[in-house]
């Protein structure tokens, strides 16, 4: 197993809205466990966050839930005490909580000051604040790494759409950062997503309002699908595990060639 006996801290991993549907979080820290992690689920959504617990538990691995807001500082602080009392330890941290609430489909000069802070202090500041409070405890438990969930839009973005590419192209800058002051202890690395299927971006569609939505966006990247969630995990475990030893201060584009194309359905 990639990460028998390591403790990993995943933030935003509670599963989705949608009766537990799938998550990038949720699926990390299921994924984690399956290599033999012992995983501390973080997460503001308490009811979904214990849902992704119990799909661990009842697949014989080790999980707790710990409610925590990214953007309150004393909770991110608990999160870490909770992790050291419980576990002693701890050797990786998966940055994957974001927020998309607001009206954030706005060019700078039309988006409220108050969802830019907001958005803000949740995708950004989040992660430095888990980052901050996190490492001095990797240092402690002999060295390990960080990986930053920030997504595509980090390098190509749309138009009228400003503060969440923003985040996402900091977190980028942040996790380089990360990797060079913390060397060689701590590898840090980023994956940036295109768009992925979860759960929560379904809306109320139908479900065959779902399948049509999926096709369509389907037929603008070159694979002809969208990601899973699974794909994201599948690189999130290479990235925290042994198997990417000499990979350090880098991001990681996972969109199958979607922002090097101009792929669509002629």
């Amino acid at each position: 197993m990639k990460l028998q006996n390591k403790v990993v801290l995943v933030t935003g991993a509670a599963s989705g809205y949608k009766n537990g549907g799938p998550s990038i979080g949720s699926e990390i820290a299921i994924k984690f466990a399956s290599e033999g992690a012992k995983v501390v689920v973080v997460d503001i959504l308490e009811k979904m966050g214990k849902r992704t617990v119990d799909t661990i538990r009842k697949k014989g691995g080790t999980a707790i839930f710990i409610k925590a807001d990214v953007s309150n500082t004393d909770e991110v602080k608990d999160a870490i005490e909770i992790t050291k009392k419980e576990f002693d330890k701890l050797h990786c941290l998966v940055n994957c909580a974001a927020s998309y609430k607001g009206d954030i489909f706005k060019n700078i000069v039309e988006t409220p000051e108050e969802d830019w802070n907001r958005i803000l202090d949740v995708n950004l500041n989040g992660y430095f604040r888990f980052a901050k409070y996190a490492i001095p405890l990797i240092l402690k438990s002999g060295g390990g790494t960080i990986v930053n969930i920030s997504s595509s839009a980090a390098f190509k973005v749309l138009k009228n759409f400003s503060i969440y590419p923003v985040t996402k192209a900091a977190i980028n800058s942040l996790t380089r950062t990360i990797a060079i002051d913390f060397s060689p202890e701590i590898r840090a690395n980023t994956v940036c997503p295109g768009f992925v299927r979860i759960a929560n971006s379904e809306g109320d569609r139908s479900s065959a309002e779902i399948e049509q939505w999926i096709g369509d966006i389907s037929k603008s990247y070159p694979l002809k699908r969208v990601c899973t969630v699974e794909e994201i995990a599948n690189v999130v475990l290479f990235l925290a595990s042994d198997d990417s030893s000499y990979i350090n201060g880098e991001c990681i584009i996972v969109d199958g060639g979607r922002i090097i194309s101009d792929t669509h359905e002629f």
